[in-house]
């Protein structure tokens, strides 16, 4: 299992995907006009810039030729899924890693993307990830999303390749590649992957405003991210820890928190949410600590939700 990413990695090295260039591979002019129709007159109307970059977008997707695309569930590739499938069509295949790490709401709003692309003919696929048998990632260093993503990846790429698609790409928006903490994007690059968003210089607001004129369903949705972050830098990684997390945050969605991390500090849990709905949490801490409690945890505490991990946040327990 170890080796396998870096057997795909080696097959791009030797043999680079090119892309498709065929005049039977242009988008059609009506799905581009639509597009572009959506985006001047909706809540993006008034930002030039955000316009200009998703013209260009439109272009670099139709020069792909044909991809795989990673579809987490999140916005990012929701978004760019909502545009790519309209001008492809069949030539897309969206494809959702079916990990443990990943939450079930982001595989629910994976579904809901793919629905509304396969009205287009492009086409959903689920493949099984397995990260957590790769010591190097379930030992959870810091670099771990570097080996998350070469498993992921890895497998979209040999998909690819067998299957006659010219790319693999993802949801990477340009506001992504300002940071300096995000490993899986040199896994990316090392699997050649592309990421049309970043490519087009749309960053993570002006995404929102052109989702929003798409009518993409959940525009605004919270930023998501793999359960894993919810465990401290050097604690095992566990099939079991990601359930509990998983388990614990369903539970504070369903008491109508929105936005919200559990971290797992093993018999603690830190429970994150937005600061002006922290005087809600504490008012319901009772029904958490039940909650928490009949999930193994034996304490909590309550902190503002920081967007970063169980092992960065500046609310960390000391």
């Amino acid at each position: 299992m170890v080796g396998r990413p870096m057997l795909h990695r080696t097959l791009l090295t030797e043999r680079p995907i090119q892309p498709a260039t065929t005049a039977v591979q242009a988008a059609p002019a009506t799905a581009r006009r639509a597009l572009l129709a959506q985006v001047q007159i909706g809540p993006a109307a008034g930002d030039r810039d955000a316009i200009e970059r998703f013209e260009r977008l439109v272009e670099i997707v139709e020069a792909l030729g044909s991809c795989v695309l990673a579809l987490s569930g999140g916005i990012d590739s929701s978004f760019l899924l909502a545009v790519t499938s309209p001008l492809l069509g069949e030539r897309c295949l969206a494809l959702t890693g079916d990990s443990a790490a990943v939450p079930a709401w982001d595989r629910a709003d994976a579904a809901v993307a793919a629905g509304e692309a396969s009205r287009h003919g492009t086409r959903w696929r689920t493949i099984p990830t397995k990260e957590l048998d790769d010591s190097r990632y379930a030992r959870n260093p810091r670099s771990r999303c570097y080996f998350c993503k070469l498993e992921v990846y890895g497998a979209a790429a040999a998909i690819a390749r067998a299957e006659g698609y010219a790319w693999v790409v993802d949801g990477t928006n340009a506001s992504d590649t300002q940071r300096h903490d995000r490993p899986g994007m040199t896994a990316a690059a090392e699997l050649s992957v592309r990421s049309p968003l970043a490519e087009a210089g749309i960053t993570k607001e002006q995404l929102r405003v052109l989702a929003r004129s798409l009518g993409i369903a959940g525009w605004d949705r919270p930023a998501s991210a793999c359960l894993a972050s919810r465990i401290p830098f050097g604690e095992a990684i566990t099939a079991a820890r990601l359930r509990r997390v998983e388990a614990a945050e369903l539970a504070l969605r369903l008491l109508g928190f929105r936005q919200v991390r559990v971290r797992d500090f093993g018999s603690h849990a830190r429970v994150e949410v937005e600061a002006d709905e922290l005087t809600n949490l504490h008012s319901r801490s009772a029904v958490v600590r039940s909650r928490l409690f009949e999930l193994g945890f034996e304490s909590w505490s309550a902190a503002a939700y920081a967007g970063t991990g169980a092992g960065d946040s500046p609310n960390a327990r000391g």
